[in-house]
Formats: C-alpha cells, sequence, structure tokens
C-alpha cells in the first residue's frame, strides 16, 4: 500500500509534491523518444514520391518498408515489455536513441531497395521499445495526478516527428535529396543520447514505493495482465490498420488522385501531426482533470477517425478543403487514441509489469501497421483505384467504435464505475467493526487492507 508520505522515486526521495522542473525534462527526453522511434514511418510516407522516383520501386513495395518496419516492432514487442520491466526504462531508451541513429544513417546511404529495407527492419527495433521504455518511466518517475499530461506530452513526441516529416522533409528533398532529408532525422537521436544522460534518473531501488496516488503494489512479472489490455489490445489492432494505411499513402493519393505536388502532400501529413501534438497533451490533460471511462473516451475517438477518413477520401470530389479538413479531424482523433489507450495501461497496471502490458497492447497495433499498408497499396495497384483501399480503413475505424461501445457497456474497467451495496455484517463482523471505528479506524485504516483473520476470527498481521 503506497504511503502518501512516501518519497518520490523519480525525484531521489523527493516528496510527491515535488516542483515540476524535475519531470519536464524527464518528459520532454521521452517525447522526443517517441519521436525518433516512430519517425521512420512518416518519414517513409511523407517521401514516399521522391522514393518510388529514384528507386523505381512500386506502390506495394513502398508499402511493405512501412510493413517490415512495424512487423520487427510487432515481433519484438512481447520481448521488448519484459526486457523493460527487468532491465529499466533508462539503458533501453539510450538503446533506442543508437538503434535510431544507426538506422537512419543506414537508411540514407542504401544503395537500393533490399539494403533499405534492411535499414528499416532495424528501425523496427526502435519502434518495439518506444511505448514500453517511455510508459515505464512515466509510471515509476511521473505521480498518478501528473501522469495523463506527462503520458499526453510524451505521445505528442510522435506527432512532433510526423509534422517534422511531412512540414520538412519533403522541402529538404527538393535541396538535398532524400538521403539528405534522412539524415537530418539522425540529429535527433544524437540529441536523445545526450537528453537521457541528462534527464532521466537512475530506477529507484525494487523496495521503494511507486509515486503517490499510483498502484500501491508491484505485481511479479509473471502476474496476470488485466482484461482491460485484452480489450485494448484489439482496439489498438484495428486503429494501427487505419492509421498505419492513411500514415503511409495520404502525400501519394494528395499527389496521384488531387493532382497536387509532394508538399501539398506533405503538409497534409504535417497538419495531421501538427493537430495530433496537441490532440494528445488535451486529451492527456482532460484525463487529469476529469476522468471520463477510457472505453466512451476511445469509442468517440475512433467514430471522429470514420468522419475524418470521409474527408480525405473525399477531397478528390469536394476539393482540397476536404483535405485540410480531414487531416485536422484525423489528427485529433486517430492518432491522439494512443495517449488515452497509453494512459490506460500506465494506471491500470503496477509499474512492474508495466512494459510487459505495454508490449501487449502494441503487438496488436503494430499488428495493423503491418497489414495494413502492404494491403492498401496491393489493392490500388490491384484495381488502379483507391476505392477499396479507403473502404476498408473506414470499416476498421467503424468496427473499433463498435468495440469500444461493446467494452464500455460490458466491462467494468470500461464502464463507469458501479457503487457496491454494501452487504450486511455478520455478527463477529460487526463486533470487529465496533472494535475498529471511529478515530481508530482511520489511523489503522492503511494497515488492515494488509491484515488477514486467522482461524480464530481475530485480525492479525498477514
Amino acid at each position: 500500500m503506497t504511503n502518501p508520505g512516501a518519497a518520490d522515486p523519480g525525484s531521489a526521495g523527493q516528496a510527491p509534491g515535488a516542483p515540476a522542473a524535475r519531470s519536464g525534462p524527464l518528459t520532454a527526453t521521452l517525447a522526443l523518444g517517441m519521436a525518433v522511434a516512430l519517425l521512420p514511418s512518416y518519414a517513409l510516407g511523407a517521401l514516399g514520391p521522391f522514393l518510388t522516383a529514384d528507386l523505381g520501386i512500386s506502390r506495394t513495395a513502398l508499402g511493405s518498408l512501412t510493413t517490415v518496419l512495424f512487423a520487427v516492432g510487432a515481433a519484438l514487442s512481447p520481448v521488448a515489455g519484459p526486457l523493460v520491466d527487468r532491465l529499466g526504462g533508462r539503458f533501453l531508451l539510450a538503446v533506442l536513441f543508437g538503434v535510431g541513429l544507426l538506422s537512419t544513417a543506414a537508411a540514407a546511404a542504401a544503395p537500393n531497395y533490399s539494403v533499405l529495407l534492411g535499414a528499416v527492419a532495424l528501425a523496427g527495433v526502435g519502434v518495439a521499445l518506444g511505448n514500453p521504455t517511455t510508459n515505464q518511466l512515466v509510471a515509476v518517475h511521473v505521480a498518478s495526478p501528473r501522469q495523463g499530461v506527462a503520458i499526453g506530452v510524451k505521445q505528442s513526441g510522435v506527432q512532433v516527428g510526423a509534422f517534422l516529416a511531412g512540414a520538412a522533409l519533403p522541402a529538404i528533398a527538393d535541396t538535398l535529396g532524400w538521403r539528405g532529408a534522412l539524415l537530418t532525422g539522425a540529429t535527433l537521436a544524437l540529441a536523445g543520447l545526450l537528453a537521457t544522460a541528462l534527464t532521466v534518473p537512475p530506477a529507484p531501488p525494487p523496495a521503494e514505493a511507486p509515486p503517490d496516488g499510483s498502484l500501491a503494489r508491484r505485481r511479479p512479472t509473471g502476474a496476470p495482465l488485466p482484461a482491460s489490455v485484452g480489450w485494448l489490445g484489439v482496439y489498438a489492432l484495428l486503429m494501427g490498420i487505419g492509421v498505419g494505411a492513411v500514415g503511409a499513402y495520404l502525400p501519394l493519393y494528395v499527389v496521384e488522385r488531387l493532382g497536387r505536388g509532394a508538399g501539398v502532400g506533405g503538409l497534409a501529413a504535417g497538419l495531421i501531426g501538427l493537430v495530433g501534438i496537441v490532440a494528445r497533451v488535451l486529451w492527456g490533460r482532460r484525463a487529469d482533470a476529469a476522468p471520463t471511462p477510457v472505453a466512451v473516451s476511445l469509442a468517440w475517438l475512433a467514430v471522429g477517425a470514420v468522419a475524418a477518413v470521409g474527408l480525405l477520401w473525399g477531397s478528390a470530389v469536394l476539393g482540397v478543403w476536404a483535405l485540410w479538413a480531414g487531416a485536422a479531424a484525423f489528427g485529433a482523433t486517430a492518432v491522439a487514441w494512443n495517449a488515452v489507450g497509453m494512459l490506460a495501461v500506465v494506471r491500470d497496471v503496477a509499474p512492474g509489469v508495466s512494459g510487459r502490458a505495454s508490449g501487449r497492447v502494441l503487438l496488436g497495433f503494430y499488428a495493423g501497421f503491418v497489414a495494413s499498408p502492404v494491403g492498401f497499396g496491393w489493392t490500388v495497384d490491384r484495381t488502379r483505384a483507391y476505392t477499396l483501399g479507403w473502404a476498408l480503413v473506414t470499416a476498421a475505424f467503424g468496427l473499433a467504435a463498435l468495440l469500444a461501445m461493446r467494452w464500455a457497456t460490458g466491462s467494468p474497467r470500461g464502464a463507469a464505475p458501479r457503487r457496491r451495496r454494501p452487504r450486511a455484517p455478520s455478527v463477529r463482523g460487526a463486533a470487529a467493526a465496533r472494535r475498529f471505528s471511529g478515530p481508530t479506524a482511520r489511523a489503522l485504516g492503511g494497515e488492515r487492507e494488509d491484515r488477514v483473520r486467522d482461524p480464530s476470527g481475530e485480525e492479525s498481521p498477514a
């Protein structure tokens, strides 16, 4: 049981109400880690027109790059989660930045598609480490009242990367080529290695309690995960299908169907990222200020994603205004689900297994990323149209909305808390209640949860 007066492990003995100056730089570093981990996904989409022209690859091959990236991430996620719980987030965050540096440099130097594919596969290691590592660091070093904002800010790092990729990389590629554009991402990884050393504190001793307000007991790493992790995993799969396809093919859709330049497609992807930055922070702040059942929030996010895809899909007929409106709506909904979902993971499981729970959820999300880009590209190559691909994306978001609604109405974790009806106490229980009534009960309330009854009916320490 967490003692309200216990020290915050994230601040080396500081009280839970320690100044946020220490958690601010930490959260910024975690956001940078998320940006570096997922930057290859958005960079491949933003540079898609350059890659297809320079390397002479098909749309299916372009989608296969994203597929390989997230296939590696999905395959390693079940391993990465327990690894984070065992080795600690600080060490593996440094590994994440190192992998980002090496993979980006290798991709920029790739002489052909095969080498580029290998570099992208290496980047998948960073994809697998991103969320489990940063979630574990939030669970250990950030007190519960601030975790919503911390999760929102660090998840917004993904969208910072998306914005930079969409807004900056095509312009840089026009001048320096796509290889020079990719090399700019290496500077982010270098900055992340330095920031990890300066801002991420060492892990607290295992015996120390979690921050005030977070889960009281550390579960053993083999403990079963709550049912909400399973719900989130399926929901994440469906959202991954939609988000992966849009991220990989929206810039190409803008060029081929709207007749706009690659810069416009990049700006549309950048707008998704820019709105997503704000949306993830606001959703996290909203969760801290007025908690809403997580499944209800996730259902509304999926419904909004359906509407956003309708605008993006229809922009070829409705005009460019629908492209900008759809991109903004997509950033506010489809890409913001991750902040709500990761906050649910951090708050619903103990810090000792947060890495494993994150890996389980992200296995579903990345599996969606694996399936959708190559599948979307295959439908376009076969039908010479985007209609079937957009329809499948819409269906995935619609199923996610239905699943979240079902979760909200049928799961104690997803629905609003139910007030339990008190049971009539037994004679022995009534006597115990009288002994522990009034000030004594309040003084010993924290101890009674750690006491058990012996065969005589008296309570004794566990």
